[in-house]
């Protein structure tokens, strides 16, 4: 009923007034968290080179990727990072682009409350999210994340953090190396960590293979990992299109009061449906292509989706979007 208790619809009418005014302060303030959210561009750098912390709802704060390619500049933080603080304990959604980066992050923590760190996510196997893992499980942290982002880690990351030191290669990289998640899980499941109800969620393989969200109950945000960016055009190379823009659509379902992408400024649900559109679009365009006969090369050069040209990264993402659609395209036709 919307948050509305029971026992004051048992209680009579002046109860139940007063309820009906708490759950509109409630309404109120998470509508004014929102909007305060949408204002959270990628701040200026800390002392230590990295976004400060800012407060997205009671207990949970954000530290903003900057919204453009890893680099030298930028250290490879690109991603958002998250910090739930609970009664006993504090959780971090992702760990950063390096261990230098993972160890700012705690050193962030330590300043805003004296709580441990009692628990890691990783969302999926991106560098710039996960590279920080070292630094966790060093100080004992468990580091959570699905079966299929283990698996994808040990066979890909030593080739990814090639990747990224050869594009952002700083002393900071040059000291990372790999740490494996230490608790896996299979499917989706609400836990318990610091105080916190955190429901955990798994929705098959979207933009890689065990790719995870996390809603915290209490506050409503949801950080959805690479699952979704805002404004910022995503990577779908190794994505299930398909299923993907499933559970985009599923992910509004759960109707959070914020969301934190992978990637760009937290906002509310709605914008799910923005970059839904934005893979349904990349799909049925690179199929109408493919069924007209156009070739790779002609097929990428030519879909533009012009709506979403305004979005950062899009000369540097979208061809390459196209190029693997096709191909998969292509390959399930072949199939066939």
């Amino acid at each position: 009923m919307n948050g509305l208790s029971l026992e004051c619809f048992e209680a009579g009418g002046r109860r139940v007034l007063i309820a009906i005014i708490a759950h509109l302060r409630g309404a109120l303030a998470s509508a004014l968290t929102v909007a305060g959210a949408l204002t959270l561009a990628a701040p200026a750098s800390a002392a230590d080179g990295y976004a400060p912390l800012q407060q997205v709802a009671p207990g949970v704060y954000v530290q903003r990727g900057a919204d453009e390619a890893p680099s030298t500049a930028n250290r490879g933080a690109v991603a958002n990072l998250g910090v739930l603080v609970g009664a006993s304990g504090v959780i971090v959604v992702n760990t950063g682009s390096s261990a230098e980066h993972g160890a700012a992050l705690l050193a962030a923590v330590a300043r805003l409350t004296d709580r441990p760190v009692v628990l890691a996510i990783d969302t999926q196997a991106s560098p710039d999210q996960i590279m920080g893992n070292s630094t966790f499980t060093r100080r004992a942290i468990p580091v959570l994340a699905h079966r299929d982002t283990d698996i994808f880690m040990r066979e890909h990351c030593d080739a990814c953090v090639a990747d990224v030191k050869a594009q952002a290669g700083t002393d900071a990289l040059a000291q990372t190396r790999v740490a494996w998640p230490t608790r896996l899980i299979d499917g989706s499941q609400t836990i318990d960590a610091g105080g916190r109800t955190l429901q955990i969620v798994y929705l098959g393989w979207t933009k890689q293979p065990g790719c995870l969200a996390v809603l915290d109950r209490a506050s409503g945000v949801l950080f959805t990992g690479d699952i979704a960016s805002f404004g910022v055009t995503p990577q779908t190379q190794l994505g299930q299109l398909a299923n993907w823009i499933d559970a985009l659509g599923e992910l509004q379902q759960l109707a959070p009061a914020l969301v934190v992408p992978g990637h760009g400024a937290p906002g509310p649900a709605a914008h799910l449906e923005r970059m839904r559109e934005y893979l349904q679009a990349l799909s049925q365009q690179t199929r109408e292509a493919y069924l007209r006969g156009d070739g790779l090369l002609e097929t990428t050069e030519h879909v533009d989706l012009a709506p979403f040209r305004g979005w950062a990264l899009y000369e540097a993402h979208h061809r390459r979007n196209v190029h693997f659609a096709y191909l998969q395209i292509e390959e399930q036709d072949l199939k066939q």
